[in-house]
């Protein structure tokens, strides 16, 4: 499994998750990272196989004859890159094995975002003539590769959603978080979780918590998380007059008792991957507020497990968060029903066991590279 991103972020948890899950199975996956990444780190701490080499320069050759080699030393049967530089190099190099052994290598290759793929040359050249298949993790992504690739087959794109450790989250301890977050009890606890970049829209929900119609109301927020925008986001909550409202958490280790912690979660953006925090919100028994917007209401169920805004309806997306706020018993209601529900469909389990059956069933069929 190869990744060529230096953060830490769903992707690179997906594929911590999903070797560990094949491994239980008896496969023998190695994962392929930068040298130092956050990735080698966590995959390494679980004793996961970790391979560490640069990939600087898509598909040139002092990138890809390396990764020849050591491809075709180690005699890998599957293949599997994470993002579009992956398969340019990583990919293009099992390839070119499989093409001089004549030995049969699976390639597929995952899209982790809802964004459109470019529709030029060697984006086909790369997605029909080097992967094998493509995993997506929606039907959102699904929808939104097909409609800018019109050149890719439906029949090689399977859908894959994530998984989360149901056992996690089976007791978890939210005391310390509990009483950090809320040192005068009895407020609302609202969180967000993830990187703190411009596309999760972090400054949004801060102004719009800081807006009348929110700002007189009992609430604190907790921010899990580190990225570029902290900075600038602390600076906001200063000038919005609720530094003492908002808790930088900076990255949580633990998060399912930080989760519990939590009365309500918010997610303000409008393009995610799978949505894995908020299937953690829901599994900690935490209703949320977000869009209907990528891969979100295959995640959450609107009006059951969470209040959904229409997507850049900044002032549908308050009046959610006012609701919760306001109504204890509609939290805890559709906290419960998201508990229930996470439970049922996503668990981590069902992802590996999701993943084996596509790996099998394309490694089965007929190579026609």
């Amino acid at each position: 499994m190869a990744d060529s991103i230096r953060i830490w972020g769903g992707a690179q948890r997906f594929i911590v998750e999903l070797a560990e899950g094949l491994t239980t199975r008896g496969h023998h996956v190695t994962i392929q990272t930068l040298p130092g990444s956050p990735l080698a780190g966590h995959a390494g701490q679980r004793g996961l196989p970790v391979r560490e080499v640069w990939t600087r320069a898509d598909s040139a050759p002092w990138t890809v004859i390396p990764l020849v080699r050591a491809i075709h030393q180690a005699k890998y049967d599957v293949i599997i890159t994470t993002f579009d530089k992956d398969l340019r190099t990583t990919g293009l190099a099992g390839r070119i094995v499989a093409r001089l052994t004549r030995r049969p290598i699976t390639i597929f290759h995952t899209r982790e975002c809802d964004d459109p793929l470019k529709n030029k040359p060697r984006y086909r050249w790369f997605y029909t003539k080097v992967a094998d298949h493509i995993i997506v993790n929606s039907r959102a992504t699904l929808d939104t590769t097909l409609g800018s690739a019109p050149w890719l087959s439906r029949d090689r794109i399977s859908i894959l959603y994530k998984g989360i450790d149901l056992s996690d989250y089976a007791n978890p301890d939210p005391g310390p978080w509990r009483r950090r977050l809320d040192p005068g009890g009895g407020s609302v606890v609202i969180g967000y979780a993830g990187q703190l970049i411009a596309r999760k829209r972090i400054d949004v929900l801060l102004g719009l918590l800081a807006s009348p119609d929110l700002a007189g109301l009992d609430w604190r927020l907790a921010i899990a998380g580190k990225g570029p925008e902290e900075d600038a986001l602390q600076d906001q909550a200063r000038r919005l007059g609720v530094q003492n409202r908002v808790e930088f958490c900076g990255f949580v280790d633990g998060i399912p008792a930080w989760m519990s912690a939590l009365d309500l979660f918010v997610l303000p953006s409008f393009i995610e991957g799978f949505g894995y925090v908020l299937a953690e919100a829901g599994a900690a028994g935490v209703p949320s507020v977000a869009y209907e917007a990528s891969s979100i209401p295959e995640v959450v169920i609107d009006g059951e497990t969470a209040l959904l805004a229409p997507e850049a309806d900044d002032a549908a997306f308050a009046r959610h968060i006012k609701t919760l706020i306001t109504d204890k018993a509609l939290r805890e209601r559709m906290g419960q029903a998201a508990r229930h529900d996470v439970f049922d469909r996503h668990g981590l389990d069902t992802m590996v066991e999701r993943m084996e059956s596509i790996l099998t069933d394309v490694s089965a069929g007929p190579h026609h590279r």
